[in-house]
């Protein structure tokens, strides 16, 4: 049994925490009228992530609370391709071996989304001109694995998006909104693999992943601090109790390398200056991450001012509701609720 839609809940669920807004209901305009946060570990059961949504939205005895969900599954895929024409692009047998023997994906085992990398629209070989093109999606088992566990905690996604994508939509929307007309270097880093993302003026130009996430430090740490084991070495890495700021250089040595032939390759190939890097889903204590990131690479750490942007998407805050202290991760949250075709049907009026 379904609780009724009275309200709107949307939940961004990654590897470190879950993310939830309780709003006015789902369709724009839209009041946000309470934010929560549940930070992630293994020790975590459903019940304990159930009670924290039931302090959230009221359930009234349903078994379930309907929910827009972003989710990052394992084997999540965002990439970039250019094909030889338009004509080209349009032959879905043409794309289907593209994704196999380009990218190593098998379409036949995942849920797959093809995109216009032009503006992020749903790509339709019927009428689109594009010859630029996004492929994203995940492994169908993946995708399934998160609503089962979104189940387990009573929540029923009525839709489920993947949050990478979600929060490149935000970030091109923000940036257009803001009048950013510099390149952004966007880095999507999560325990087993990372993303490297490159956007500009709306549009994706870079995709490309990085075989190694998080994990790959563990080792390294251990070494470097002459700690028992990884699990010692990852429990240090997430405590608030060690400074990292001297360390952090060497420790992402290997991941800062991968950034800086992505963006040299990029402002070569296109003449343009890359200014500010954004760094989505990591937790508030591993902020150190971004401060080393933007200072090897010479760049601005992009931190959106959310109010102001929300605001302009219709979408408003009850009393008691600040956003001015939230992070970066929290684009992704917030990229459930916009509708940014809207903001471009009116611009075009």
């Amino acid at each position: 049994m379904l609780s009724p839609k009275t309200k709107g809940l949307f939940v961004d669920l990654s590897e470190f925490s879950i993310l939830a807004a309780r709003t006015s209901g789902y369709r724009i305009p839209l009041v946000i009228e309470e934010l929560a946060e549940f930070p992630l570990n293994s020790d975590h059961s459903a019940e304990e992530i159930r009670e924290f949504f039931e302090q959230l939205v009221d359930f009234k005895g349903s078994g379930y609370f309907v929910s827009r969900a972003g989710v990052y599954p394992e084997g999540r895929f965002v990439r970039y391709y250019e094909a030889e024409s338009a004509n080209k692009a349009k032959d879905m047998g043409f794309l289907s071996d593209v994704l196999k023997s380009e990218f190593n994906v098998d379409p036949d085992l995942g849920s797959v989304a093809i995109l216009d990398a032009r503006d992020g629209s749903d790509f339709d070989p019927g009428t689109s001109l594009s010859k630029r093109l996004v492929f994203c999606g995940a492994p169908t088992d993946a995708f399934q694995a998160q609503q089962d566990h979104l189940l387990k905690c009573g929540i029923y996604p009525e839709r489920m998006e993947l949050s990478t994508v979600t929060t490149l939509g935000g970030v091109s929307d923000y940036a257009h909104f803001n009048e950013i007309n510099a390149p952004i270097l966007c880095f999507e880093l999560t325990s087993k693999s990372a993303n490297i993302f490159i956007i500009n003026k709306g549009q994706v130009e870079v995709a490309r992943p990085v075989p190694f996430g998080l994990d790959s430090i563990y080792p390294l740490l251990q070494r470097e601090l002459g700690l028992k084991d990884e699990a010692s070495a990852r429990k240090l890495f997430f405590s608030n109790t060690f400074d990292f700021a001297e360390m952090g250089p060497k420790l992402l040595r290997r991941m800062t390398k991968e950034l800086q032939a992505s963006t040299g390759f990029y402002e070569v190939q296109t003449g343009l200056t890359i200014e500010a890097v954004f760094i989505s889903v990591l937790p508030k204590n591993l902020g150190w991450v971004s401060k080393t990131v933007s200072d090897s690479l010479g760049l601005e750490i992009m931190q959106p001012k959310l109010e102001k942007w929300l605001e302009s998407l219709k979408i408003k805050l009850a009393e008691g509701v600040e956003v001015s202290n939230l992070g970066a991760r929290w684009m992704g949250l917030f990229s459930l609720m916009g509708e940014f075709h809207l903001r471009e049907e009116g611009e075009s009026e």
